[in-house]
């Protein structure tokens, strides 16, 4: 199951649940932070901060900020209202509702009782071709105000922050009930009006907002007659963790120091440090790679929610963008819920001169696949010596990988892909579909796609080494005018093939259709695409490719020194343990990803071992 995949719910229909929900809780915001996320991207969180922070307050003829009233700033508060209604959603009013407590001129909802009236909510439907109502959204504010009552509104939130935190029992818990009884109420009872059950209800916040999401859900059977109880909750950034783990996903970065800094609504020892522990509700490895994560001087000083610094992490506009584009990204369907994903958030003045990777700071030691999603801007992306999935978005970006088995794709833009050997070190091989397959000398395989170009490091004047560029085109590799052919392959087509490999070691593609691969007397890598494949290796060492969804495929003579490599394959980032993938069928051992599988024809089961199989 993807990162973002909610209940039962299928891939598709989870993925469109969360950008509904990632868009309305940055909506309730009304876009407040908008001066400080362009001040950030162009003057960064180093010696460009006073510039950030001037930026923040006064906004730009690119951003408003948060002080009112400057003639030439951009209202974005207009604009965050065009982004909602475009993706279909419309604020519903006091009106609508027959709502008698108290809204502002933008018709937010403000909270109900005494304490609580800093709390801020939105409410939103979509319609149907007719006009029909067809679900509500309810969006909950985190901790800010309108920029007319910034201040005071801000102050009251963060009481309610801490009285979350170390007030009465049960405090946030009971939150969205002490703060909006009568409108959740309401919005029951227009939700009923229109044939809606609550099942048609996307409840979302972030920070405080968060916290709202996970009360109502904690309320949801035993108040407003039970009608929350089957709504759809998606939290950001929330401190706390609802009762029923299997209600709210609660998403952040594990690097946001206000993200799970309560256990449950329980305040612990880790509260005022570090707080990376596992909950059963929670995304635990998502990875914020911004300035100061990357920054050696900032990470001096320790992890804390008291460290005003950390919470560049924590901002709503980071949220919004890089979870898009993880979302969006074409290896998102590989990845699980314990995945770690770093997202490259640099700013404009560090993005140029720095490498995102997982630094692994101030966090519980990350294990398994790595996935990096670059920006839409011109990335630097490493990989690390496990196995990774480099994303690299938009713009003209740089990879380099320290080995293992790993998808590399460029996206769009001029990319390249940096090799920290000479070409003659390494395999380089293409399939008919444009894929490169790049193996260095230790048997680590790469699938690169939408890369345009590769630099080695060759030898230059004795021990010195010099980068070297080639151009990738479908005949070989290309640089001062000479072609460097590809590695000896055989390529099949659309239909059922069959290819049979010489003395040499060749690659063996056999694309799409029932094909019939067999490998010769050297060491061959076999890859049989989609459809169901037979795949033979013959002598040598050979190894056997499969990724995506490639069919039920049979391996008619796998040996002692032949290897099964895995990549990007339906549960395989969720369970890289071969023996989970294991069963036997008759004499044979069957491996299965989802509805994949591969057959090892007359294998015993204590006849396959660590290192024979790879899951990347």
């Amino acid at each position: 199951m993807p990162l973002f995949d909610y209940r039962q719910l299928d891939s598709a229909t989870s993925s469109a649940l969360f950008k509904d929900a990632l868009l309305l809780a940055s909506y309730a915001y009304h876009a407040i932070d908008d001066g400080f996320i362009a001040g950030y991207e162009k003057h960064g969180f180093g010696l460009g901060l006073p510039a950030t922070l001037v930026k923040a307050l006064i906004g730009g003829t690119d951003s408003q900020g948060v002080i009112p009233g400057i003639p030439w700033n951009p209202d974005a508060e207009a604009r965050a209202l065009a982004q909602v209604k475009a993706a279909g959603w419309t604020p519903i009013s006091a009106a609508q509702l027959g709502y008698q407590g108290k809204t502002d001129a933008r018709g937010t909802f403000h909270g109900e009782a005494a304490g609580y009236t800093s709390a801020q909510v939105e409410v939103l439907g979509r319609y149907g071709a007719e006009g029909q109502l067809s679900a509500i959204g309810i969006a909950f504010r985190g901790t800010s105000g309108p920029r007319e009552n910034l201040i005071g509104d801000t102050l009251g939130d963060a009481i309610n922050d801490l009285l979350a935190a170390i007030g009465p029992a049960d405090y946030a818990r009971n939150y969205a009930g002490n703060a909006f009884d009568r409108l959740l109420g309401d919005v029951a009872t227009l939700a009923r009006a229109h044939g809606l059950t609550g099942a048609d209800i996307t409840v979302t916040g972030h920070s405080l907002g968060g916290l709202a999401v996970n009360s109502l859900a904690d309320l949801s059977a035993s108040r407003w007659d039970g009608f929350y109880q089957q709504a759809r909750y998606l939290a950001f950034a929330s401190p706390t963790q609802a009762a029923d783990a299997s209600q709210v996903l609660n998403i952040g970065y594990e690097n946001d120091p206000v993200f799970r800094v309560l256990d449950g609504t329980s305040v612990t020892w880790a509260t005022l440090g570090v707080h990376d522990a596992a909950k059963p509700s929670t995304t635990d490895n998502l990875v914020n790679f911004n300035d100061h994560y990357a920054s050696d001087a900032w990470n001096l000083l320790p992890f804390s929610i008291g460290n005003i610094a950390t919470w560049l992490s924590h901002l709503p506009g980071a949220y919004t963008d890089g979870l898009s584009r993880v979302v969006d990204s074409p290896f998102y369907q590989w990845t699980s819920r314990d995945s770690t994903v770093v997202v490259s958030n640099l700013s404009d003045v560090t993005r140029g001169s720095t490498w995102v990777q997982d630094l692994n700071r101030n966090a519980e030691p990350h294990t398994g696949s790595t996935f990096i999603v670059g920006s839409s801007q011109d990335d630097l992306i490493q990989g690390g010596r496990g196995n990774d999935y480099l994303d690299g978005g938009a713009g003209n970006d740089t990879f380099r990988d320290g080995g293992g088995f790993n998808m590399i794709d460029g996206g769009s833009g001029h990319d390249t892909l940096q090799l920290d050997n000479a070409l003659a070190n390494v395999a380089v091989a293409r399939d008919g579909q444009g894929t490169l397959y790049v193996r260095d000398a230790a048997g680590g395989i790469s699938l690169v796609r939408n890369v345009e170009a590769l630099v080695s490091k060759e030898a230059s004047l004795m021990l010195l080494r010099k980068e070297v560029s080639h151009a990738v085109t479908e005949q070989g590799l290309l640089s001062s005018g000479k072609i460097e052919p590809y590695a000896l392959s055989l390529q099949g087509s659309q239909g059922a093939d069959h290819l049979q490999a010489g003395s040499q070691g060749s690659w063996l593609f056999g694309l799409a259709g029932d094909d019939r691969l067999a490998g010769g007397a050297g060491d061959d890598v076999l890859i049989g695409g989609t459809g169901n494949d037979v795949l033979s290796g013959g002598a040598g060492r050979d190894t056997f490719l499969f990724s995506g969804h490639f069919g039920q495929d049979r391996v008619l003579d796998f040996s002692a020194q032949d290897r099964l490599v895995f990549i990007g394959v339906e549960g395989g980032t969720a369970l890289p343990d071969w023996r989970d993938h294991l069963s036997r069928a008759g004499d044979d051992l069957l491996l299965s990803f989802g509805a994949d599988s591969v057959t090892l024809v007359g294998v015993a089961s204590q006849g396959l071992a660590d290192g024979q199989v790879v899951i990347a």
